[in-house]
């Protein structure tokens, strides 16, 4: 085992690079699953605002909407309906919403349209508007149906307000109950975890091969007792060796972090084959680099082009969600967007939904890269192993 010893012992000496990068991951992944787990802790809650009610009509449907709304929200009293005034009031978010019930409100319940009964302003930077509108929308229209229905305006305001206080109160809506808002640290994990591996691989994994190559050290290896044959089982069982160990160190964070019950449930399990999938790829991508003789500044400068491109065209970095048609279309041909395909089925931030055809699809096209990738690697090998030290 002579070649595995050097093997180590040169892998030794790239550790530190490799090491820096590993830190860097695990320090992202806590900042991102502590942002997730406050995020997820957000629900939805529909909230008072500001209201302030000018009844010009002054009748008793026009107090009856009014002492609806009184309950719902919080009234600001104002003198005069002075348009400056107004102005202020809502420019400092003293008022939010302004509704006026303009005179006849309630001799016009029996019309057609509801909708041109009142006036009302409101921010228009803010969403809680909008939502009173469909509050005082759906009060006046369920009030003009008794109405239009000959029953009298006092016993319409009865049976309205009955019809509203039936409807089961919600006070706010929670997504932290399902299993992929429960994933969405793991999914950081798993999201950031191609491109971590492949810089961590690329700048790691590539200049131990290198240094086989170099025409000292093969000098002395065909000086050797061990067939050509011996030493390729050997290093090739020292990068299996390698790359399982980091392997293992990865999925040991993530049982720390996650825990084993999140980890290797049925999601993390297969989230764990896509990224021993991914891990060949990037080996095969290392291998075919460390092919070629070239400094740490050049090994460098390709780690970050292919680790940086395919992150942002793939979706690692940015949701292919947002990303465009164009953008994706590129991304297609490069493995890291298949990757991310999956991840996207078991994280809480995306729209996509688990499908065992879908995944075993997107194992099976990586796999045919990383086949592609093997296959390259060996032509070049056996190309540049005939070649005279």
């Amino acid at each position: 085992m002579q070649v595995c010893k050097a093997f180590a012992r040169v892998a030794k000496k790239n550790l530190p690079n490799t090491f820096i990068s590993f830190i860097v991951f695990v320090v992202l992944l806590i900042a991102m699953s502590a942002n997730a787990s406050s995020s997820n802790g957000k629900q939805f809650q529909v909230s008072a605002v500001n209201l302030c009610i000018f009844d010009n009509d002054n009748s008793e449907a026009s107090k009856a909407l009014t002492d609806y709304l009184s309950a719902l929200h919080h009234i600001v009293p104002l003198a005069a309906a002075d348009r400056d005034k107004l102005q202020d009031n809502m420019y400092y978010y003293q008022i939010d919403y302004v509704l006026t019930i303009p005179v006849g409100f309630e001799d016009n319940l029996n019309t057609e349209k509801t909708s041109a009964l009142l006036e009302s302003s409101k921010r228009k930077d803010s969403c809680s508007g909008y939502f009173v509108d469909q509050q005082i929308d759906s009060y006046v229209r369920a009030l003009s149906l008794y109405v239009k229905s000959g029953v009298p305006v006092s016993d319409a305001i009865t049976y309205t307000q009955k019809s509203f206080d039936a409807v089961p109160e919600v006070t706010s809506v929670s997504f932290t109950g399902t299993e992929k808002s429960n994933n969405s640290g793991m999914y950081y994990f798993f999201q950031y975890f191609p491109y971590v591996i492949l810089m961590m691989l690329l700048e790691g994994l590539s200049p131990v091969l290198m240094a086989f190559r170099k025409p000292l050290m093969k000098a002395r290896i065909s000086c050797g007792a061990l067939p050509l044959s011996r030493v390729s089982l050997q290093l090739g069982l020292g990068c299996l060796i390698y790359v399982f160990l980091w392997w293992i160190g990865f999925l040991g964070i993530a049982t720390i972090m996650y825990g084993p019950s999140k980890l290797f449930s049925q999601s993390g399990w297969l989230c764990i084959l896509n990224s021993g999938v991914y891990l060949l790829i990037a080996t095969a991508i290392a291998l075919l680099l460390g092919a070629f003789p070239m400094d740490f500044n050049m090994i460098n400068m390709i780690a970050n082009i292919l680790g940086l491109g395919m992150s942002f065209l793939c979706g690692i970095f940015v949701p292919q969600s947002f990303l465009g048609e164009k953008v994706l279309s590129v991304g297609r041909f490069l493995p890291a967007y298949w990757y991310v395909r999956i991840t996207n089925m078991f994280g809480s931030y995306a729209n996509d939904v688990f499908s065992a055809r879908t995944y075993w699809m997107c194992i099976g096209i990586q796999l045919l890269f990383f086949v592609t990738l093997f296959a390259v690697y060996l032509c070049v090998d056996r190309q540049k192993s005939h070649l005279k030290l």
